[in-house]
C-alpha cells in the first residue's frame, strides 16, 4: 500500500520526538540528474554511474531521476548508459558543500559513435538553494594570497565583519572576533567534516586551530531557510580532504621574516606606540610547512589520507618582547566503500596552540600577558547508507576534548596594577579550563515522486571545568590620579556547569517544474545544569569574601522552540539559469552551556574602595586601602550577608531569543562558470534575555547630574546620569536571568555576489555588502532600568547596535555593522607558468564611542562609564582598505607541480587606524583619543609548494 506524504512526515515527526542536535553540520554535497532522450522524454532504468572523490551507482527511476547525497566535494565524472542508445560520459561535474548539482542527462538513439562525451560545465545556479551561502574552492584556499586562517577566509564573505586585519598572519596566533546580520557572535557554529565543533563556554568561537593544506574546501553560511540551520549565525563548514584511487599528495613551506618588512609607523605616533624600535609591533619571523598524502588503501574500497602541519608566528611587541605561537596540527581520515550502498569514514584531529606573551598590546607590556597551551582532539565516526533507491541516511558519533590554560607571564605572587594611561603592569590571573564533547546524530532523505522527505535528529553533551586564580593577594589596583587609587579586592572563582542539546526536524522539497517548494519545521532543546565547585577566601577580607560552594542544579536553564522554515525557488527560463528565490525563516538562539552559573554561589565576586599610595610602590598595600562601612561599589555577593550560603542572583521567567528572517534573491548564470546573485534581508529579532537588578524598574532610578564638556574632537557636550535609590538596591546587588520585555532589534542588509569558477585560466570572487542594525526600547518602563547611556550599552531608542570585542591584544576594537563593504579575489594562469592572484578588502571604519569612565553618579553600586555622544556612529575610525598579491612560477612534471610563491601583503603600506582611546578621563601616550594601533606595515612572503 502505498504511504502518502502526509503520513510519512507525521511519522519522521513521531520518530524524531526523542532526538537531537545538529548545527549545519555540513561537510558535502549532491547531484540530483535526469535522465531524458533527445526529445525530453524521461527515461526510467538508465544506470548511471559516479566516479571522482568517491564512487557510487544507482538506476533511474520512474520520473528520469537519480540522487547522489553525501558526496565529498570535488570533481566527478558521470556516466549513462541503456541499451539502444549512446553512452554518456561528463568529466566536469563539481559538487561543492551544501550545493545541489541539477544535472541533465540527455542520451541520444545509438548510432555511429557509441558514446557521447558532454564538454559543457556543470551548471553554476543551485535550483533548490535555500540559503545565503559562499563556497571557497581548494584553488581559492590554495592560489590565492592569504594569512592562511578560517578568520581571513571569513572576512571575504559578504556581510561578515571581523575585529582585526591580518597581515601576513600576524594575527594567526589568536582567534578573531566576527559577526554578520544583526546576529551576536555568539550565534557563530564551527563544524568540521560534519561535526559541530563551536565551543559552547566561549559562544561563537572554535576550540582550536586550523592547518590551512587540511582543508578541501570551506562553506560560510550567513542566512536561509534550510531546516538544518540551528542558529542564525555565521555557519562555517570546513571539509577536510580525503584519499582516492588516485594517489595525491602535497607539502609546502611559506617564511617571512623582519628583513621582508617595510615600515609604516607615521613620525608623530612612533614615540607613543612605536615601542622601543619606533616601528610598532613587528613580525620578527613566520614560518608555515607541513604535507598531506591520501590514496588507496584497497583501490575502489579502501582509502586513506592524512596530514601534518605547523605554523609558528613570532612578534616583536612595543616593548621589545616577543608574542610567540606555535599552531601543531595532526589529522587522519579513513573512508571505506564496503558495498555501493554503504560507506564509512573515520577521522581524527588534534590541534595544539602554545601561544607566549598572549594580549601583549599598546596598554599590555609582556610580564601582564599569559603563556597558553592546549591541546584539543577530535574522534568522529560516519556512517552513509543507501537502503534503496531513492532512501539515504546518514549517521555520526563524535568526541571533543577541549580546554586550554593561560599563565601568567609575570607570575602568581605579584600584583596588578593599571596607571593613568590605562596601561597595566604586574602580571595577570591563572586560568585553566576542561571543556569535552560528545554528540550523536542522524540524516535521512527519502524521494517520494516530486518529493523529497528529510528528517534528523542528534544528541549534543557540552561541558565546561574552569577556574581564575588572582595572583598576589587578589587585589587589582586602578590608578584614579595617582597617588590616588583604586582597590579592587577579588576572590578567585570556579564554575563547572553541563549543557545539553536535543533537536529533530522534518521538511520536504516538493519540485512542480520550475518552482520548487521547500517546507520544514524544526524543534531545539537546550539546557544549561550546574555543578558542585568550591573557592577558598579572600586574603585580605575574608570576613566579607570568605570561602564559598556552589550546589548543583539540573536544567537550571531551559530554551525549547519549534520553529518553521518556507522557502521557493522558480525558474525564469526553461534552462534553469535565472532563479528568483525567497525564504522565511525562525531561528533560536544558541545556549551557552555555562548559563547556570547565574545561580552559582561562586560569581565574579569582588569589592572595591578608595586607596592611596603611600610608600610609593604604585600598588594598593592592605593598609592604604580605605576600608569603609560604605565602599564605591561591588560585585557578585552579599557584603551585609557574606556568608549566605544561597546565591545573591536568581532565574526569573524566560524566554528562547529568537530571529525572524525573510530573504528575496536572484541567481543568475553570467555565462559557463559565472554566476552572479543578489540578495536582500530583513530580521527582526526579540525575546532577548538579560540581567535586571532583582525587584529594581527605571522607576528606582533619579538623575544624579549631568557630565558636561567640550573636548575635541567631539565638541560640546551635555549628557545627564543617573543612580539607584539606595533603598531599592538587592541584597547583593542580586541580578534575575530573565526575558527582555518590550525590547527588539532590526537588521536590514542587501548583498550583490558573482563568482567566476577556475576555466579558461582564470578565477575570481566578488562581493558587495550594505548593513544596517538598529536596537529598539518598545516600552522603557520594561525594557530598561538604569536610562544612563554607557559605552557597552549605549540605551538609545533606534540607536546602532554595538559590540565590543574581547579579542586578545586588540585595542579598543568596537565593532557596528559597515554601512559598505567590498570583497575581491582572482587569479590568472598567465603565459610560461607564471600565475597572479590578488585579494582586496574594503570597508567602512570601526565605531569610536567616546565616553568617560570612573563616574561617580552617586550610584551604590559603583562608577559607571558615561557615553557623551548621542550615537556610537557620530564617529567612526577611517575606512580599512587591504590588498595583497601573489606572483607565482609554476613548473609541471608530468601529474606534479612545483609552485615557487612570492605573496606581498599590506602592498601599499596601508597605516589605518585600527584602535583608539576613547575614554576622555585617561591621560599620557596612550591616553584620549591617542592611537593605540594600526595596520601591521607591508610583508613579503615567500614560499615553495608541491604537489601532484
Amino acid at each position: 500500500m502505498r504511504i502518502g506524504i502526509a503520513t510519512l512526515m507525521v511519522s519522521a515527526a513521531l520518530i524524531v520526538c526523542g532526538a537531537s542536535p545538529s548545527t549545519a553540520q555540513v561537510s558535502t554535497g549532491r547531484i540530483d540528474a535526469v535522465v531524458g532522450d533527445s526529445t525530453g522524454a524521461v527515461l526510467p532504468g538508465v544506470a548511471v554511474d559516479i566516479n571522482g572523490p568517491q564512487h557510487q551507482s544507482a538506476v533511474s527511476d520512474a520520473m528520469g531521476e537519480v540522487h547522489f547525497l553525501n558526496l565529498a566535494p570535488g570533481t566527478y565524472t558521470v556516466g549513462a548508459k541503456l541499451s539502444g542508445f549512446s553512452d554518456y560520459i561528463n568529466k566536469n561535474v563539481q559538487v561543492g558543500t551544501g550545493a545541489s548539482v541539477p544535472l541533465r542527462i540527455s542520451l541520444s538513439i545509438a548510432g555511429v559513435a557509441t558514446q557521447v562525451t558532454v564538454t559543457a560545465e556543470s551548471p553554476v545556479v543551485d535550483t533548490k538553494k535555500t540559503t545565503t551561502s559562499t563556497n571557497v574552492t581548494i584553488e581559492e584556499l590554495q592560489n590565492i594570497p592569504s594569512s592562511r586562517d578560517p578568520w581571513v577566509v571569513l572576512q571575504t564573505v559578504p556581510g561578515v565583519i571581523v575585529d582585526r586585519v591580518n597581515v601576513g598572519g600576524a594575527e594567526s596566533g589568536q582567534q578573531s572576533a566576527y559577526q554578520a546580520k544583526g546576529a551576536g557572535g555568539g550565534e557563530n557554529t564551527w563544524n568540521m567534516d560534519g561535526v559541530a565543533i563551536t565551543d559552547m563556554a566561549a559562544l561563537g568561537s572554535t576550540p582550536t586551530y586550523y592547518d590551512f593544506d587540511m582543508f578541501q574546501e570551506m562553506q560560510v553560511t550567513t542566512g536561509g531557510a534550510d531546516v538544518k540551520s540551528a542558529t542564525p549565525g555565521v555557519q562555517l563548514n570546513m571539509v577536510l580532504k580525503s584519499g582516492t584511487n588516485t594517489p595525491h599528495g602535497s607539502t609546502r613551506i611559506y617564511f617571512e621574516n623582519e628583513d621582508l618588512q617595510s615600515n609604516n609607523m607615521p613620525a608623530d605616533l612612533a614615540a607613543a606606540i612605536g615601542g622601543k624600535t619606533g616601528k610598532g609591533n613587528r613580525m620578527h619571523e613566520y614560518k608555515d610547512y607541513g604535507f598531506e598524502l591520501g590514496g588507496p588503501i584497497f583501490k575502489s574500497r579502501l582509502w586513506g589520507w592524512g596530514a601534518v602541519g605547523k605554523t609558528h608566528v613570532d612578534l616583536i611587541t612595543l616593548t621589545g618582547g616577543h608574542d610567540k605561537t606555535d599552531l601543531q596540527d595532526t589529522s587522519f581520515k579513513g573512508t571505506g566503500q564496503i558495498t555501493n550502498g554503504l560507506r564509512g569514514n573515520f577521522t581524527y584531529f588534534r590541534g595544539n596552540k602554545e601561544k607566549f606573551g598572549r594580549g601583549a598590546s599598546a596598554q599590555r607590556p609582556p610580564e601582564t600577558t599569559y603563556d597558553q597551551s592546549g591541546p584539543t582532539s577530535l574522534y568522529k565516526g560516519e556512517g552513509n547508507f543507501v537502503l534503496a533507491n531513492n532512501v539515504f541516511l546518514s549517521g555520526q558519533v563524535s568526541h571533543v576534548s577541549g580546554g586550554f590554560q593561560l599563565a601568567p607571564e609575570g607570575g602568581i605572587d605579584k600584583q596588578q596594577w593599571t596607571d593613568d594611561s590605562g596601561v597595566q603592569h604586574g602580571t595577570a590571573d591563572f586560568y585553566k579550563t576542561d571543556r569535552p564533547q560528545d554528540s550523536f546524530s542522524v540524516d535521512g532523505n527519502t524521494f517520494r515522486g516530486r518529493h523529497e522527505l528529510k528528517f534528523g535528529f542528534g544528541w549534543r553533551k557540552a561541558g565546561v571545568d574552569s577556574t581564575d586564580t588572582y595572583p598576589g593577594n587578589g587585589v587589582l589596583t586602578v590608578h584614579n590620579q595617582y597617588p590616588d587609587m583604586i582597590a579592587y579586592i577579588r576572590r578567585n572563582w570556579a564554575s563547572v556547569e553541563t549543557g545539553r542539546y536535543v533537536n529533530a526536524y522534518g521538511g520536504d522539497t516538493w519540485t512542480m517544474d520550475r518552482l520548487t517548494l521547500n517546507l520544514g519545521v524544526r524543534w531545539d532543546w537546550q539546557t544549561s545544569s550546574l555543578e558542585a565547585a568550591s573557592v577558598p577566601a579572600s586574603t585580605v577580607l575574608p570576613s566579607l569574601l570568605p570561602a564559598v560552594t556552589a550546589t548543583p542544579v539540573k536544567n537550571a536553564i531551559k530554551w525549547n522552540l519549534v520553529t518553521p522554515r518556507l522557502g521557493a525557488t522558480y525558474a525564469l527560463t526553461e534552462d534553469r539559469k535565472t532563479i528568483l528565490r525567497g525564504s522565511y525563516a525562525v531561528f533560536a538562539s544558541q545556549l551557552g552551556n555555562s548559563l547556570a552559573s547565574q545561580i552559582s554561589t561562586i560569581q565574579y565576586s569582588g569589592i572595591y574602595y578608595y586607596a592611596t599610595d603611600l610608600n610609593g610602590n604604585k600598588i594598593a598595600d592592605p593598609n592604604e586601602i580605605e576600608i569603609t562601612p560604605e565602599p564605591i561599589g561591588y560585585y557578585g555577593f552579599d557584603p551585609t550577608d557574606p556568608t549566605r550560603l544561597s546565591t545573591v542572583n536568581q532565574i526569573g521567567k524566560h524566554g528562547t531569543p529568537r530571529t525572524q528572517e525573510v530573504l528575496a534573491g536572484i541567481d543568475h548564470e553570467l555565462m559557463a562558470n559565472f554566476g552572479i546573485s543578489g540578495t536582500f534581508t530583513y530580521r527582526y529579532m526579540n525575546h532577548f534575555n538579560w540581567y535586571p537588578l532583582i525587584g529594581v524598574t527605571r522607576a528606582d532610578y533619579t538623575q544624579t547630574g549631568t557630565l558636561t564638556g567640550n573636548v575635541d574632537p567631539i565638541g560640546q557636550f551635555s549628557v545627564p546620569y543617573y543612580a539607584l535609590n539606595r533603598n531599592a538596591v538587592p541584597p547583593g546587588g542580586g541580578t534575575s536571568y530573565e526575558e527582555r520585555k518590550g525590547y527588539h532589534q532590526r537588521y536590514l542588509g542587501f548583498e550583490l555576489s558573482a563568482t567566476k569558477r577556475m576555466a579558461n585560466r582564470w578565477m575570481a570572487r566578488f562581493g558587495f555588502s550594505t548593513n544596517d542594525h538598529r536596537e529598539y526600547f518598545d516600552d522603557p518602563n520594561t525594557s530598561l532600568t538604569d536610562p544612563t547611556h554607557t559605552r557597552d550599552d549605549p540605551r538609545i531608542d533606534g540607536g546602532n547596535v554595538i559590540t565590543r570585542t574581547s579579542g586578545s591584544g586588540k585595542s579598543n576594537i568596537f565593532l557596528v555593522l559597515p554601512k559598505y563593504q567590498v570583497v575581491a579575489n582572482g587569479l590568472f594562469q598567465g603565459p610560461w607558468g607564471v600565475n597572479l592572484g590578488a585579494n582586496w578588502v574594503y570597508r567602512q571604519g570601526y565605531a569610536m564611542p567616546y565616553f568617560r569612565s570612573n563616574v561617580n553618579t552617586g550610584d551604590p553600586l559603583g562608577l559607571k562609564r558615561v557615553l557623551v555622544v548621542s550615537d556610537v556612529t557620530d564617529f567612526r575610525l577611517g575606512a580599512v582598505s587591504s590588498f595583497d598579491a601573489r606572483v607565482e612560477k609554476a613548473i609541471r612534471i608530468q601529474r606534479a607541480n612545483i609552485l615557487l610563491d612570492l605573496d606581498v601583503f599590506n602592498v601599499f603600506n596601508k597605516a589605518t587606524v585600527l584602535g583608539q582611546q576613547y575614554d576622555l578621563r585617561l591621560t599620557g601616550p596612550t591616553g584620549f583619543n591617542k592611537v593605540l594601533e594600526i595596520m601591521n606595515p607591508r610583508i613579503l612572503r615567500v614560499g615553495a609548494r608541491f604537489n601532484f
